[in-house]
C-alpha cells in the first residue's frame, strides 16, 4: 500500500509538473504571437507613412515643374507634373487599403483625393492657358493662390493621418514590450521549473537505483541457488525470470543452443531460444510465455527445431515449467530440452527400412506373377521353331527371342532368391556366392563393356546368412559399376589368411572408378549419407556394414594403391574349419 502511495505522488507531481511546464509553454506561445502581430502593425504604419510622403512628394514636384514651365515655356519641366498625373493615384489607393480598418483614415483619404485632384486641375489650368498663348491669364491663376490653399489642405490632412499612424505605431510598441517582459518572465519560470523538475527526478532515479541494487543483489542470489541446483542435470537447462530475461544456462544448454551463459544472461528467451517448425520453418512460440500467461507445465509441440547461431537446426524435445516462491508467486521459468537427432534417426531408418521391406515384397510378388505367362511365351516360341518349311532368318529371330526370354527368366529367378533366401546360418561357398551375383548383372556389365577380374584363392566355407550376404556382395558391385565407366574394370579378390587364433577369408573388391575423396569417406556408413542423388538412397553401405559386423568381420574403404582414381573395399569374415569334402571338391574343380 505504502508503494502504492509512494507511485501515485511521484505521478501526480510529474503531472502537475508537467501541467505547468504545458501552460508556461502555451503562454509564451502567444506571447510570441503577440509580438508578431505588433510587429506588423508598426510596419504597417510605416508603410502608410511612406505612402503619405510619397503622395505629398509628388504634389509638391509637380507644382515647381508648373512654375518652371510658365517661367520658361521649356516642356521638360512638366516631366514631374506628368508623373504626379500618372503615380497619385496609385498611392492614394495603396492608402485605401492599407487603412481599409480605420474609419478615421478612410475619411482623411476621401478629402486627401478631393484635395489633391483639385490641385491637379489647377495645375492642369494654367498649363493650357500658357500652350493657349494666354500667359498672363495663367500667372493670374496662378497670383490667385488656389493652388497654395490646395496644398496648404494636403499638408494638413497628411500631417494629421501621420500624427494617427503615430499614435497606433506608439500603442503597438507598447504592447510589444510588454509582451516582452512577460515573455522573459515565462522563460524564467521554464528553467526554474525544469530545474525543479530535474531535481526530483534525479532523486526519484537515484532511490530507483538504489532499489534496484537491492533487487539485483536478490537476483544474483536466486541465480546462484539455480546454478547449484540446475548444473548437475544432463539435460539442457534454461531458467528466466519472470519476465521472460534469462537468468541461468548449464553447459549441456549452452553447447546445444550454441551460445555462452555471459552472452545469454539478461536477454529475451526468445533471441537466445528461437525454434521453428521443421516442416513450414514457421516461428514457433516459445513455452516460457505459455507458462508465464498461464502458470502451469507445458510442453514443445512435435517436430520442433531450434536454430543455432551459425543457422543449423537441431531437433528438439522440451517442456517448461513454473518456479514460484513460498507466496506461491511465480519468480520464473525453468525449460528443460534435449537432442532428439538420434531418435528422429531411428525412427526415419525404421520407416524408410520397412518401405525397402515393402518394395522387396513387391518385387519377389512382380517377379512370381512374370514367371507364369514367360513360361507359356517360352513354350510358344519353342512350338513355332518346331514348325516345318519356316524361313532360317525366322528361326534366327525365334532363337534370339529365346535367349533374350531365358534372361528374364534368369532374373526373374535372382529376385525371388534375394527374396527366398535363408534366415538361418549355413556354410557358405564364397565363390559361387560372387558368380550368382555377377550373373545378376551380368546385362549391365554388357552395356558399359565391364571387365571382370576374378582372382579366387583357395578359401574355406564361411558360416552366415546367404541372403544377407548376397545382398552386401549385390551393393559392392552395383556402386563399382555405377562408379567405372566404360570399358572400366571391376576386380574380386578371395584370400585365405591364418591367424595365431583363426582362420578368416579376405574379401576385396577394387574398381578404377573416380574414388571417393577424403572428405566424405567417414561419412559413407552414415545412414542415407550418398553421392548418387537421383537413384540412390544411402542405406546400402550403411545396412552392409551392419551385415558384416553381424557376422563378426570388418569393412573398410581405401584408395586404391595407384592413384587417387579407384576405390577399394576390403571384408574381413571369419572362416570355418575347411572340411576335407571341401578340399576334395575345390581340388576336383581345379
Amino acid at each position: 500500500m505504502q508503494t502504492l502511495y509512494k507511485r501515485f505522488s511521484v505521478t501526480i507531481g510529474f503531472a502537475l509538473l508537467l501541467t505547468l511546464l504545458v501552460a508556461d509553454a502555451f503562454v509564451t506561445r502567444h506571447q510570441v504571437g503577440i509580438q508578431v502581430e505588433t510587429a506588423a502593425w508598426v510596419t504597417h504604419a510605416r508603410q502608410v507613412l511612406l505612402e503619405l510622403s510619397e503622395t505629398e512628394s509628388l504634389l509638391k514636384d509637380s507644382e515647381t515643374g508648373q512654375r518652371g514651365y510658365l517661367y520658361t515655356g521649356e516642356e521638360k519641366y512638366l516631366a514631374p507634373y506628368n508623373r504626379a498625373i500618372s503615380e497619385v493615384d496609385s498611392h492614394l489607393d495603396t492608402l485605401a487599403k492599407l487603412t481599409a480598418d480605420n474609419p478615421r483614415q478612410q475619411a482623411a483619404i476621401r478629402q486627401l483625393r478631393e484635395q489633391t485632384h483639385a490641385k491637379l486641375t489647377e495645375l492642369a489650368q494654367t498649363i493650357s492657358l500658357y500652350r493657349s498663348g494666354r500667359p498672363d491669364d495663367a500667372r493670374k491663376v496662378v497670383m490667385a493662390d488656389m493652388g497654395l490653399n490646395y496644398m496648404i489642405n494636403i499638408r494638413a490632412l497628411t500631417s494629421r493621418m501621420e500624427d494617427e499612424e503615430n499614435r497606433l505605431s506608439a500603442i503597438s510598441s507598447q504592447r510589444y514590450e510588454k509582451s516582452i517582459l512577460l515573455t522573459i518572465g515565462c522563460i524564467y519560470l521554464a528553467c526554474i521549473l525544469a530545474a525543479i523538475g530535474s531535481t526530483l527526478l534525479a532523486y526519484y532515479i537515484l532511490r530507483e537505483m538504489r532499489l534496484r541494487e537491492k533487487h539485483a543483489q536478490e537476483l544474483r542470489a536466486r541465480a546462484e541457488w539455480f546454478r547449484v541446483t540446475l548444473t548437475s542435470i544432463g539435460d539442457a537447462v534454461i531458467a528466466t525470470d519472470e519476465t521472460g530475461s534469462v537468468t541461468f544456462l548449464n553447459p549441456a544448454a549452452e553447447s546445444l543452443a550454441g551460445i555462452t551463459t555471459s552472452s545469454a544472461v539478461g536477454k529475451n528467451i526468445k533471441d537466445i531460444f528461437p525454434i521453428f517448425n521443421e516442416t513450414s520453418l514457421e516461428r514457433v512460440e516459445d513455452p516460457t510465455s505459455k507458462v508465464i500467461a498461464e502458470g502451469k507445465v507445458v510442453g514443445l509441440a512435435n517436430h520442433t527445431v531450434l536454430r543455432k547461431p551459425d543457422g543449423s537446426l537441431t531437433p528438439i524435445a522440451d517442456s517448461a515449467a513454473p518456479i514460484r516462491d513460498a507466496n506461491n508467486k511465480l519468480i520464473g521459468v525453468v525449460l528443460v530440452f534435449r537432442d532428439v537427432t538420434s531418435e528422429r534417426k531411428t525412427q526415419e531408418i525404421l520407416r524408410k527400412t520397412e518401405k525397402l521391406a515393402a518394395a522387396a515384397r513387391l518385387a519377389a510378388t512382380v517377379a512370381h506373377e512374370i514367371n507364369n505367362p514367360l513360361e507359356a511365351v517360352v513354350n510358344l516360341v519353342y512350338i513355332s521353331k518346331g514348325q516345318p518349311n519356316l524361313p532360317s532368318s525366322v528361326v534366327n529371330q525365334l532363337t534370339m527371342a529365346e535367349q533374350e526370354l531365358e534372361r528374364i527368366a534368369h532374373i526373374t529367378r535372382q529376385t525371388l532368391g534375394f527374396y527366398r533366401d535363408s534366415n538361418e546360418p549355413e556354410a557358405i561357398q564364397l565363390e559361387g556366392l560372387i558368380e550368382s551375383v555377377f550373373k545378376l548383372y551380368s546385362n549391365k556389365f554388357q552395356s558399359k563393356k565391364i571387365n571382370i577380374e576374378r582372382h579366387f584363392g583357395d578359401c574355406p566355407r564361411i558360416r552366415g546368412v546367404q541372403g544377407e550376404l548376397k545382398q552386401v556382395v549385390s551393393n559392392l558391385v552395383s556402386n563399382a559399376a555405377d562408379a567405372v565407366t566404360q570399358n572400366g574394370t571391376i576386380a574380386v579378390t578371395l584370400a585365405c589368411v591364418e591367424k595365431p587364433d583363426q582362420t578368416v577369408v579376405h574379401m576385396i573388391f577394387e574398381d578404377d572408378g573416380p574414388g571417393i575423396p577424403e572428405a566424405i569417406r567417414e561419412k559413407i556408413f552414415e545412414p542415407f549419407f550418398t553421392t548418387k542423388q537421383d537413384v540412390g538412397t544411402g542405406l546400402g553401405l550403411w545396412v552392409t556394414k551392419e551385415i558384416i559386423e553381424r557376422h563378426g568381420g570388418t569393412i573398410e574403404i581405401t584408395s586404391r594403391n595407384s592413384g587417387s582414381h579407384g576405390a577399394t573395399v576390403a571384408i574381413v569374415l571369419p572362416a570355418l574349419p575347411a572340411h576335407p569334402k571341401d578340399r576334395l571338391a575345390r581340388q576336383s574343380d581345379k
